[in-house]
């Protein structure tokens, strides 16, 4: 009697296996399928073949996250079409630029840990909570994806916690960090485009795609109509800004202007913030580039680099990009500029965010006030402790 094909196996479970090739001593090299019915365990087989069909899915049990990640990409374009095209492309982005440490790691070795640490390393640099979970969400649904492909048994990433974003970003930079960034903007490539972010607010997605025909130097304007999203380590530019308050014209304070000038005048290209070769930055040259230019300011302060007879020396404290327009949000407050004009320099969304600055800033104003009273005191003025029961 022949025996029974796809047999129920004793978990409950049916098993189809698909032939892979051969090992090295030349039997044939298997994968296998499970589900509940016959239909659904050949079912994902099936799905599995369309994936090596279409080169995307590694067939073997040592796909690494960037194979299930290529393979869940192709099926996230069909599912979404031509409507969710904007969300795949930031999927897109997501697994090749943000996900990138996790390419090369087998997903069945995978730990929580593993995402962990990027989304802490993100947290640090101050990438909104928002974003985060964008991050964790995309690196789960593609462990989601090789469960169902049987390439994993658990999702090790669905219950990560998104940190807490770090306090750096909310720092206005110091004065002296100011006096660096004004007096030393001609020594480095990055000085006009950090210029602006801190005396125009621009957002570094902003300054990007800039150019000098949205300078206005005889009316002291400057427009901010175009802005950048990256995708496979290229910033895409796209017309208008971040949010549409974000498209609007700020007025440039007279102490740069100046500097602008002299900068259109002697460094050409059409770009105010270009690469080395006069082109758009990449988003790993805009990396390589803030990374050089927070060198230069440290040797301007008086640091040195390190050597084989002495160390390095940190003269100065690096700062983001985002603390420059923090800054000029503080500027602002300082100069008792109101919150509804604020709102338009800036580019929010919403009078809600920038009175949630000024109020961040207003305690902080407090709290500094308090401690300098407290200096002033200290030592002057000696209250009695009262002894008596």
């Amino acid at each position: 009697m022949a025996k029974a094909k796809n047999k129920k196996r004793a978990d409950g479970l049916y098993k189809v296996s698909l032939t892979i090739g051969t090992n090295e001593n030349g039997t044939p090299k298997r994968t296998y399928f499970y589900g509940h019915t016959v239909k659904e365990a050949e079912g994902k087989r099936a799905e599995y073949q369309e994936s090596l069909r279409r080169g995307t899915l590694a067939a073997n049990e040592k796909a690494t996250f960037r194979d299930v990640a290529a393979a869940w990409l192709v099926y996230k374009r069909g599912q979404l079409g031509e409507k969710g095209l904007k969300q795949f492309t930031r999927y897109q982005s997501i697994v090749d630029n943000q996900l990138k440490p996790l390419h090369s790691r087998r997903v069945k070795e995978l730990k929580p840990a593993d995402l962990d640490m990027i989304l802490s390393e993100y947290a640090q640099e101050g990438k909104a909570k928002k974003t985060l979970i964008y991050y964790k969400q995309t690196a789960s649904q593609v462990m989601d994806y090789a469960i169902e492909n049987d390439l994993a048994f658990r999702n090790v990433f669905a219950k990560v916690k998104i940190p807490a974003a770090s306090e750096t970003e909310r720092k206005p930079l110091t004065d002296e960090q100011v006096r660096l960034v004004a007096e030393h903007w001609e020594g480095h490539r990055a000085g006009v485009g950090a210029l602006l972010m801190l005396y125009c607010g621009l957002r570094r997605g902003e300054l990007i795609p800039l150019t000098w025909a949205d300078i206005d130097l005889e009316h002291k304007a400057l427009t901010v109509n175009k802005s950048v999203h990256t995708v496979s380590n290229t910033f895409i530019v796209k017309q208008g800004a971040k949010t549409a308050a974000g498209e609007r014209v700020v007025d440039i304070p007279d102490c740069i202007i100046p500097a602008l000038t002299h900068a259109k005048a002697t460094r050409g290209g059409f770009l105010v913030f270009p690469g080395a070769d006069g082109q758009m930055l990449t988003s790993e040259g805009y990396k390589r580039l803030w990374e050089s230019y927070m060198h230069y300011l440290n040797i301007c302060a008086g640091g040195r680099d390190r050597s084989r007879s002495n160390p390095k020396i940190v003269a100065m404290e690096p700062f983001t990009a985002h603390q420059l327009r923090h800054t000029y949000a503080t500027m602002l407050y300082d100069a008792d500029v109101d919150p509804k004009s604020a709102q338009r320099l800036m580019g929010h969304s919403s009078l809600e965010m920038t009175l949630k600055i000024y109020t961040h800033l207003s305690q902080r104003k407090k709290a500094d006030s308090i401690g300098k009273l407290n200096d002033f005191l200290s030592g002057r003025t000696a209250v009695k402790e009262n002894t008596k029961g």
